[in-house]
């Protein structure tokens, strides 16, 4: 392996690591090695001078010599516009003369559209961004998002690592909190043109149309079935608005805005409403190591209008969710055969320990069924009735 490393690779390990001292001493070792490196004539060298690179000109106006916020050597880039005949809108990343330590392809929708020039690479399956926060100036930036060569999307969660700027004095007024400020604001602005697209295509859909701040409700999740994002393809005629109490049951909310947009470093809940009685998923984990095992906290589907596969409070693959069977048990002496009740489903942006706001509700009715294989089996049945099965969980 070369000792020479981009000065994205201490982003990535600070990213990994998690810990502002493991980079800075990442960084330091970076540092060493950069200065211990051997050029192709076998001289040592720290990556020298870029300043011929000033003497270059750009449509772009990126190309020259780059002095960083937090890294203390300096940097070339070069943006490129055409190689071998073919368009490539790219910058050359170096940081020792002659040598590319990594390109950078721009996003040309952001630039053609909006004037935004943000140019992108992948390094081990870590999104490595360059995003122009004024003319001369650079915020480097980081984003796990997976490998699939596209650009991150506007709503991706982004880690500001440092700053580059062609005229160094310029670095005084920039921070990594003023540049994550920056890179915020130019991500919402694009993020909201996205939302727009995006809630315009949802809206094509029956279910998302009639749908968006409600829950739906099936008779299991194998009905709640989407081939890709944004293509919610369930029929109206597949929900339902009464239930069998105690039998299979599923349920799918559809949002107004995704999560990680309405409610930032939020994840969800679910509280479940019967007969007098409430419970809450996220106060049921904190009352007993039962619970907390069974009940995991709820992160997927934050970049979402909806949860992808729906959920089953008891579903048709014999899995059920804790909290309704929690609810089940509590109401098992309030209930009664022939006689119906409304179960009222909330799913919510759950944050420093409180429901901070409703994210869809719903409502269906549950009958009490009467016959032998009804609800009174499904519910009370000593060996496979639910009620019987959370009494010995809880007490065991």
């Amino acid at each position: 392996m070369k000792k020479t490393h981009l000065l994205i690779a201490a982003a990535l390990l600070a990213l990994v690591s998690g810990s502002e001292n493991a980079s800075a001493q990442f960084g330091k070792k970076l540092a060493e090695k950069i200065g211990d490196s051997k050029d192709g004539g076998g001289k040592k060298s720290k990556g020298g001078s870029f300043s011929s690179f000033n003497e270059e000109t750009d449509e772009m106006g990126i190309t020259g010599e780059y002095f960083a916020l937090k890294d203390k050597n300096t940097f070339g880039l070069r943006f490129v516009k055409e190689e071998g005949g073919k368009l490539v809108n790219k910058i050359d990343f170096y940081e020792k003369k002659n040598t590319i330590q990594a390109s950078l392809a721009l996003k040309e929708n952001y630039f053609n559209k909006n004037k935004v020039k943000l140019f992108y690479t992948v390094v081990n399956n870590t999104y490595v961004e360059l995003i122009e926060m004024e003319p001369g100036v650079l915020a480097q930036i980081t984003s796990s998002y997976g490998n699939n060569g596209n650009a991150v999307p506007p709503d991706a969660q982004r880690t500001v690592f440092d700053v580059l700027a062609k005229d160094k004095s310029k670095l005084s007024t920039w921070s990594i909190d003023a540049a994550t400020a920056k890179v915020s604001e130019i991500m919402t602005s694009l993020n909201s043109e996205k939302l727009e697209k995006d809630k315009a295509t949802l809206m094509t859909f029956d279910s998302y149309k009639n749908y968006h701040g409600k829950i739906a409700f099936a008779q299991g999740t194998n009905y709640f079935r989407n081939d890709r994002d944004n293509e919610p393809k369930e029929k109206l005629e597949w929900f339902i608005i009464k239930a069998e109490l105690g039998n299979t049951l599923a349920f799918k909310p559809y949002f107004e805005q995704p999560l990680m947009i309405s409610h930032p470093g939020a994840w969800f809940n679910i509280t479940y409403e019967m007969a007098g009685e409430k419970t809450d998923r996220e106060v049921l984990r904190k009352t007993s190591t039962f619970f907390s095992s069974n009940i995991p906290m709820m992160e997927k589907d934050k970049d979402k209008y909806y949860f992808f596969a729906g959920r089953g409070p008891i579903d048709n693959n014999g899995s059920a969710d804790y909290a309704y069977l929690e609810l089940l048990r509590k109401i098992k002496d309030k209930i009664q055969e022939g006689k119906s009740y409304d179960l009222v489903v909330t799913v919510w942006a759950f944050k420093d320990g409180q429901n901070i706001a409703p994210m869809a509700s719903g409502k269906i009715q549950m009958e009490y069924t009467k016959g032998e294989n009804g609800t009174k089996a499904l519910l009370f049945d000593p060996v496979k009735g639910w009620v019987p099965k959370m009494e010995k969980w809880v007490n065991e």
